[in-house]
C-alpha cells in the first residue's frame, strides 16, 4: 500500500498554506523582552560613564521653600490686631436688597427715558414727513372766491357815435357788406 503525507492545511481566503504552529506566541514576547532591557542596560552604562561624578551627588528633588507668602509677613503688611470673622447676614441682605431696588429704579428711568426720547424722535419725523409733503405738493392753490366779481355795465353806444365798417376797414381790404 501506498501512503502519503497529508497535505498541509491551507488558509480558506487566500490558498496559501498556514505557517506551522510549532513555535509558540511566548517565545515572540521572550525574544522581545530580551532586546528591550539589552537596550535599557545599555543606555543606562552609556549614561554613567559621560556623566561628571559631581552631577550624580546633587539630588534629584532638592527641598525648596513652599510658595506664597507666609503668615509673619502678611501680619506685618496688614496690621497684627484680630479682626473678626464673624459676619452680619441681615445687614448684607439688607444691602443687596437695597442694591437691587436701587438698580430697578435705575431700569425704570432708564426705559422711561428711551420711551421719552422715543417719542420725541417720533414727532421729529412726523414733522419732517409733513414738511416733505409739503414741498412735494408745491403751493396750494388759491381757495375759490365766494362772490362773483361784477363789472360795471359798459356805457350804451349811440349809433351816430358808433364808426361805419368802412371806416374801420383797412385800405384795399374789400369790407363785407351787413
Amino acid at each position: 500500500m501506498l501512503s502519503a503525507t497529508p497535505p498541509a492545511p491551507r488558509s480558506p481566503g487566500t490558498g496559501r498554506p498556514r505557517p506551522d504552529r510549532s513555535i509558540r506566541p511566548w517565545w515572540r514576547w521572550l525574544v522581545f523582552g530580551l532586546c528591550f532591557s539589552f537596550g535599557y542596560g545599555l543606555s543606562q552604562r552609556l549614561g554613567r560613564m559621560g556623566a561628571p561624578a559631581a552631577a550624580t551627588a546633587v539630588p534629584s528633588f532638592a527641598a525648596q521653600a513652599p510658595p506664597g507668602t507666609r503668615l509673619g509677613e502678611l501680619q506685618k503688611r496688614f496690621g497684627a490686631e484680630a479682626h473678626s470673622l464673624l459676619v452680619d447676614l441681615d445687614r448684607l441682605a439688607q444691602e443687596r436688597r437695597q442694591e437691587g431696588q436701587r438698580q430697578q429704579e435705575e431700569g425704570r428711568n432708564a426705559t422711561q427715558d428711551q420711551l421719552t426720547q422715543q417719542r420725541l424722535d417720533d414727532a421729529q419725523r412726523e414733522a419732517d414727513r409733513v414738511r416733505l409733503e409739503a414741498l412735494n405738493n408745491g403751493p396750494d392753490p388759491a381757495p375759490p372766491n365766494p362772490e362773483p366779481i361784477l363789472l360795471p355795465p359798459p356805457p350804451e353806444a349811440d349809433p351816430s357815435s358808433v364808426p361805419s365798417p368802412a371806416a374801420t376797414t383797412p385800405p384795399g381790404a374789400v369790407a363785407n357788406p351787413p
